[in-house]
């Protein structure tokens, strides 16, 4: 019997509290979670670890969710570039969102979350896609992503 390795996910956010519910919710569902509390924190353990994807807060200091997608994007490893990843954030508008699918963010879940809404959002981030890879050509019509605003997915 071949025995699958069990999920890896990075959990970054500058609230203990926050970072505790969302291991909490992972966990439960037999998903191996690592904490960082800032993003300089979870670049370093990025490049210490192998990971299958990044559950981020929009804001935390002294670097935001999108300046940490930002940098994971920019990085030499290719497998650490092309991680999927989930912003979390209350302030999740359509602006907001446009704004961090621009700069490589995955997926949205809005605060405050369910398990349920969580667990969508990293299934769908993890799921295959015909052309998920950052360094992959452009779509030429951007404007074809669509953002389901009731759920802040992508569809």
């Amino acid at each position: 019997m071949v025995r699958r390795r069990r999920k890896q996910v990075l959990l970054v956010d500058d609230n203990r509290h926050a970072r505790l519910f969302l291991a909490q919710i992972l966990n439960a569902v037999d998903i191996e979670v690592q904490q960082a509390a800032s993003g300089p924190e979870a670049l370093k353990l990025l490049t210490e670890h192998r990971f299958d994807a990044v559950i981020a807060d929009m804001y935390m200091q002294p670097m935001d969710g999108i300046a940490l997608t930002r940098e994971i994007r920019a990085m030499s490893d290719k497998a650490i570039r092309n991680l999927p990843i989930v912003m979390a954030s209350a302030q999740a508008s359509r602006a907001i969102v446009e704004g961090g699918r621009a700069v490589g963010v995955t997926g949205f879940v809005a605060k405050p979350f369910s398990a349920a809404a969580v667990l969508t959002r990293l299934e769908s981030a993890l799921a295959p896609r015909g052309v998920h890879y950052i360094d992959a050509p452009a779509d030429p019509a951007p404007a074809a992503t669509k953002v389901d605003e009731d759920n802040l997915a992508y569809i």
